[in-house]
């Protein structure tokens, strides 16, 4: 993915367009709340020698300034998460947007430090509803959607609050009702703050398992590259139906095993790649060839040293041509364990596909149980392989040995100098 292509892209639109819709009641709400809040400063205001005055007047004379209100409204109402998180979010959308207005700073920074705050908070709310680490195949918003939403948000806010008052004086000459009124100023001023949201769903950072996948698969080749291919859809397929599915430790228990599992295939694909062209059938037949050709020569040859110097030649490739042997049969394993990994994340697609109706603790039990099982059985095959390879290059050293040790039994029989021993060729 490009980067282009991600600061383009409005990922999660129906969320953003809920948050929207969600901060227009909130801003409603606000109005509403601060209309009352100035009522009753008219009531009190005789008593402490204070005049309060209503929306679009400026806020300094404001009981409950209706911009700080609508502001810390929308933030409240985008909360999202646990109960933790809401609980946390709900507060500091209350707290840091009121920092401002303690600060005794001009009323346009005020404004503007108020939306920021309540900008990064929206795009922290955003990030808890997906979870850090409960979505797969899926955009996170990083440290610059947190920069990006608070500027956005801040200079909303300003323009939200000069057209606000705009259409607030307007509709005052026009003698709409009081309360009428500041619920339009509420509205207007909390659509431009939820606007600011959009911070949380452009340039998202991609998930680092489908980063990973798009950079490795254009390198492969043959089986494996299609094998890492389809490896790609199922996770992005998983993560369609896990993002359905409520925000449990479950859930992100299993995330983090597909995520886990997917990585793995691919990057035992990316090792794998380099030796297609060295594996291929027109390798082999070349060597065989070559090799032909050299043994037919040393017996044509009545020259000692040259046979001789030709018969190493073709010690070589015969040594060469069993190193490609081994290698075949190392791939055939590596292919065998994709083919396992791709099977694992097929039966996760269709365990997740029917889990999307039933009661949710049900959904949480088995969901936790799955990725318990999707688990295990990755670590089994991964060991598994692992353990044949190793037994595979002992059997294989051994035998070696073996034959080294003959060859030097039955030259030293012979009365010849005994060849030096060749290294053992360990497996890579």
């Amino acid at each position: 993915m490009s980067a282009s292509a991600a600061t383009l892209t409005l990922h999660n639109r129906e969320i953003f367009e809920r948050n929207v819709t969600r901060g227009l009641v909130a801003g409603a709400a606000a109005g509403t709340l601060h209309f009352l809040a100035n009522k009753c400063g008219l009531l009190l205001g005789s008593l402490l020698g204070f005049k309060a005055m209503a929306f679009p007047a400026p806020d300094q004379v404001h009981v409950l300034p209706l911009t700080y209100a609508a502001i810390a409204a929308t933030t409240v109402a985008l909360a999202r998460g646990d109960k933790l998180d809401r609980l946390l979010l709900i507060a500091l959308g209350v707290v840091l947007p009121a920092v401002p207005w303690a600060l005794g700073i001009s009323f346009g920074w005020t404004v503007a430090l108020s939306g920021a705050a309540a900008g990064a908070l929206m795009v922290r709310a955003h990030l808890c509803e997906m979870g850090e680490e409960g979505t797969v195949a899926a955009g996170r918003p990083g440290p610059l959607n947190y920069v990006l939403g608070a500027l956005l948000t801040s200079g909303l806010a300003v323009a939200g609050v000069a057209v606000a008052r705009s259409l607030g004086a307007w509709l005052q000459d026009a003698s709409m009702p009081s309360l009428l009124l500041a619920v339009f100023g509420g509205v207007v001023l909390s659509l431009f703050s939820a606007i600011g949201s959009i911070g949380g769903h452009l340039a998202l950072r991609p998930d680092p398992v489908e980063a990973r996948c798009e950079e490795v698969i254009p390198r492969l080749a043959g089986d494996l590259k299609a094998l890492a291919s389809r490896a790609l859809t199922l996770y992005q397929q998983c993560g369609k139906s896990l993002q359905e599915l409520p925000r449990e430790p479950a859930r992100e228990e299993m995330a983090r095993t597909l995520s886990r599992m997917t990585r793995e295939a691919v990057d035992l694909a990316a090792e794998w790649s380099g030796l297609e062209v060295q594996l291929q059938t027109s390798a082999a037949h070349d060597l065989a060839a070559q090799l032909q050709d050299l043994v037919a020569s040393a017996e044509k040859t009545k020259d000692a040293v040259a046979k001789k110097q030709l018969e190493m030649g073709a010690q070589a490739l015969r040594e060469e041509m069993e190193h490609l042997q081994e290698l075949a049969t190392q791939r055939e394993r590596i292919v065998a364990k994709l083919k396992a990994e791709v099977a694992l994340l097929e039966r996760a697609r269709v365990a997740l596909l029917g889990m999307r109706s039933g009661q949710m603790s049900i959904k949480a039990a088995e969901l936790s149980a799955l990725a318990r099982r999707f688990n295990s059985l990755s670590s089994l095959t991964t060991a598994e392989a692992r353990m044949a390879d190793a037994v595979a290059t002992s059997a294989e050293l051994a035998q070696h040995e073996l034959d080294t040790a003959t060859t030097a039994v039955d030259a030293g029989a012979a009365g010849e100098p005994l060849p030096p021993s060749p290294e053992p060729k360990v497996r890579a």
